[in-house]
């Protein structure tokens, strides 16, 4: 479907579209945050940053890693929660394995609330950035999620890519 067709009177809404479309829809959307995240010099370069900013992000990142070991050590010893806890932080500070472990947590229900949904948005912006098991989490969920579902996602994972970009580039 194309843009001129959404934007007619006769779309009535995401029901109208096939499942197809959607899929389509979502690789489109995923292909637009690809090249933004693959843009020339740090990993969200179309923001203004300067050399502090760039000593922020190294600081971020390095965090990030630590938050993501103590989720690792939380996990292995079963302490679920606390590991959930650690892999969202280290998530939201745009640590790409928390993000794909974060997705597996909720997909598993492993100390937060089981939802294949939530699964699937963390998936989205993990497979954004080339993750081969994001990439095909995504390809299994989608053939399970409703179409609904799936928008419900795809927004989840916008708002948090926001969030990120803008969290991390302060």
């Amino acid at each position: 479907m194309t843009t001129p067709q959404l934007l007619s009177p006769e779309f009535t809404g995401i029901d109208d579209l096939t499942l197809a479309e959607v899929d389509a829809k979502l690789k489109e959307h995923q292909q637009l945050l690809q090249v933004l995240l693959q843009s020339p010099g740090s990993m969200l370069s179309y923001l203004p940053q300067n050399d502090s900013a760039l000593v922020a992000q190294a600081d971020a990142q390095q965090d990030a890693e630590q938050l993501f070991q103590q989720a690792v050590a939380l996990s292995q010893q079963q302490h679920g929660h606390q590991a959930a806890t650690f892999y969202c932080r280290a998530a939201y500070a745009g640590h790409l394995q928390a993000q794909v472990q974060l997705g597996h947590c909720y997909l598993k229900g492993a100390g937060v609330p089981k939802s294949a949904v939530l699964a699937y948005s963390w998936f989205i912006l993990a497979a954004l950035q080339q993750d081969k098991t994001a990439e095909q989490a995504c390809t299994v969920l989608c053939k399970h999620l409703t179409a609904v579902d799936q928008q419900q996602a795809q927004q989840l994972a916008a708002e948090r890519f926001e969030k990120i970009t803008l969290q991390n580039n302060k």
